[in-house]
């Protein structure tokens, strides 16, 4: 399964991660491996690197492999952190993967990782990071157009979740 999350903090992985009660992988920024200290840590908690921007053919390969192998693979369609806090456009690349590979895609919303560290803070501070998992939607068709829409349909259903989140506090 593809877990699509919008994307607000350096918590996000984690978070997303930790209520899953299973390994799984995550797409990682290219450049983040070579930070000192980070670049291992992504490595040892199944980074995998994306060359951002372009279309790197080696990571999706590496996603296909590892989705077809039964693996869960945890991506944020917005491509960067938000500046605001709102759920940006997704990127439909997390769509042909999941059909290329056959495999469902999992809405998931992340909501306070804004508070608690945002993209401008050196570091974080204390607060509440919660996630919500949505239904899983069928694998997307192949082609553009179905990737566009799979794109779509998975963000408003990442919005409905963060609004639900946000209504029951």
């Amino acid at each position: 399964m593809i877990l699509a999350a919008n994307h607000q903090s350096f918590l996000d992985p984690p978070a997303v991660g930790m209520g899953l009660g299973r390994q799984v992988y995550f797409m990682a920024r290219s450049t983040l491996f070579d930070v000192p200290l980070l670049g291992g840590l992504l490595r040892g908690q199944h980074a995998v690197p994306l060359e951002r921007g372009a279309a790197d053919v080696s990571a999706i390969r590496t996603a296909v492999n590892l989705l077809r192998r039964g693996q869960g693979l945890v991506l944020f369609p917005e491509g960067t952190r938000s500046h605001d806090g709102a759920v940006g456009v997704f990127q439909p690349g997390f769509a042909v993967v999941a059909a290329r590979a056959q495999v469902p895609v999992v809405p998931v919303a992340v909501d306070g990782g804004m508070d608690v560290w945002p993209r401008w803070r050196k570091v974080p501070t204390w607060g509440r990071v919660r996630v919500a998992y949505g239904e899983p939607l069928a694998p997307p068709e192949s082609g553009k157009a179905a990737a566009v829409a799979a794109a779509d349909e998975v963000r408003r259903r990442v919005v409905a979740l963060l609004e639900d989140l946000r209504t029951r506090e």
